[in-house]
């Protein structure tokens, strides 16, 4: 699933697709996307409107128009997004399209059918960990309030922090040099603060990295650059053999010897 820092170059490589474009057609293949939105409502909500921006929160994109309503994308575990030209073959298992008026098309993918495409009207709960909101004082809060939680478990929370999963909650720690199965409790001012910096730094260069290696993708994600997550039985950058375990049933891999 892609992460924040995937969906942050997303957000950005699809506002230089779209903005300013006026939707000629809009077409669903699939009505469980959409729901609750009937078909003809939702073709009704964004046809003939102009797209002027694509941001990201969290894990989600927010499409908003030049009548002011925005569209919420969620590609959950399974969703992509395809730019092609008219004419081309529109992508199997497509559950919705956006035709634009320069014959460009957007497509909507999801062989689940899991992937969220809603109207955005509530606010937002969640702190992102690359806004302001995400302050330090908030972070220690976070971990006071959560004491006998597991730190991997609070960082994919997205009722609290919203963005980060199970990959970069590994990147994350391995970056603080402390374990993700080590309670929020455990920690010292000194590692919180190294913690709450690790969150910012190991984003924000992630976002950088990906620019570089997916430049102009809306799809997929890039992990040429994670030094632990998925790396069965393999090594940290340093050559230790990295251990795995489960943490709040997500799968995780820490080095013994560089995390404490």
């Amino acid at each position: 699933m892609p992460e924040l820092p995937d969906l942050e170059v997303f957000a950005e490589n699809l506002t230089k697709y779209t903005a300013g474009k006026k939707i000629k057609k809009v077409e669903v293949f699939k009505d469980k996307p959409i729901m609750p939105l009937k078909r003809l409502e939702f073709i009704a909500f964004a046809e003939r409107k102009i797209i002027k921006s694509v941001k990201r929160f969290g894990k989600q994109l927010l499409f908003t128009f030049d009548d002011g309503k925005t569209l919420l994308l969620h590609l959950m575990l399974h969703g992509e997004l395809y730019y092609i030209n008219e004419g081309e073959k529109i992508p199997e298992y497509a559950v919705a399209a956006f035709h634009f008026f320069d014959k460009k098309i957007l497509v909507f993918k999801d062989h689940t059918q899991w992937l969220k495409l809603r109207l955005h009207t509530e606010g937002e709960h969640a702190v992102d960990p690359i806004s302001k909101a995400f302050t330090s004082g908030f972070f220690k809060a976070l971990l006071s309030e959560k004491a006998k939680t597991t730190l991997k478990e609070i960082l994919v929370d997205q009722e609290k922090v919203t963005g980060i999963g199970s990959s970069y909650a590994d990147e994350i720690c391995f970056n603080a040099k402390i374990r993700p199965q080590r309670l929020a409790g455990e920690l010292d001012d000194k590692e919180q603060k190294v913690l709450y910096n690790a969150v910012i730094t190991t984003l924000k260069d992630a976002v950088k990295k990906i620019k570089k290696g997916m430049n102009g993708n809306i799809t997929g994600e890039y992990t040429v650059h994670f030094a632990v997550h998925g790396k069965k039985k393999g090594f940290c950058p340093l050559g230790h053999k990295l251990a795995t375990l489960k943490i709040g049933g997500r799968g995780s891999e820490y080095c013994p010897k560089c995390q404490k």
